[in-house]
């Protein structure tokens, strides 16, 4: 009889913190699932389709192929896959090299409404910036875009690595169905 009771009160617990759990990820996944440095990915819970399959991509534009110290750039993360009806994104700038590799590289600003940073939680001063609830609704079916601003470190000492992990979700309220793609892009110090 205790037994049954146990496990009617732990299976009412875990159903009723089911629906939380499953908002956390419209809301933003946890950090550290950009990819790089050792790093997983959404793949980690989103795992029944293979990562970056053929059909969607992720992308990033705006990086600088080369970056001066000091300077702000506009950069873009688009997530595309036909039928996505939510789609959601992490990404990371670390330096690539030296004394400070895998740390923060520069710092992040956020032009709008639909982007939130969030710290790592192995190292509190490595910043990622991710979509929140309003920013995980897809403007049209298929595409999620967004726009963020980048300020490179000073001084501009070593390579930086962006890493960059997307969901492109069925808006079932499951990890089932969905599609995680990845993109890595760099930039070398101006000389």
């Amino acid at each position: 009889m205790r037994i049954v009771v146990l496990l009617a009160i732990f299976f009412t617990g875990l159903c009723a913190a089911l629906p939380t759990a499953l908002m956390a990820y419209k809301e933003g996944p946890f950090p550290n699932v950009a990819g790089g440095f050792g790093d997983q990915t959404c793949h980690r819970c989103h795992l029944d389709n293979p990562m970056n399959a053929s059909g969607g991509s992720l992308s990033i534009a705006g990086v600088p192929p080369t970056y001066e110290a000091g300077r702000t750039y506009s950069i873009s993360v688009t997530l595309m896959r036909p039928g996505m009806k939510r789609g959601g994104f992490e990404i990371v700038a670390r330096f690539l090299s030296g004394r400070s590799k895998g740390k923060q590289a520069g710092a992040w600003h956020l032009p709008d409404q639909r982007l939130q940073v969030i710290s790592s939680q192995v190292d509190q001063e490595l910043k990622f910036v991710q979509h929140n609830l309003a920013g995980s609704r897809a403007a049209t079916s298929g595409s999620n875009s967004w726009t963020l601003d980048w300020t490179a470190p000073s001084p501009a000492a070593a390579p930086i690595q962006f890493n960059a992990a997307g969901n492109a979700a069925n808006d079932d309220d499951s990890p089932l169905g969905d599609y995680i793609y990845t993109k890595m892009a760099r930039s070398l110090p101006a000389k």
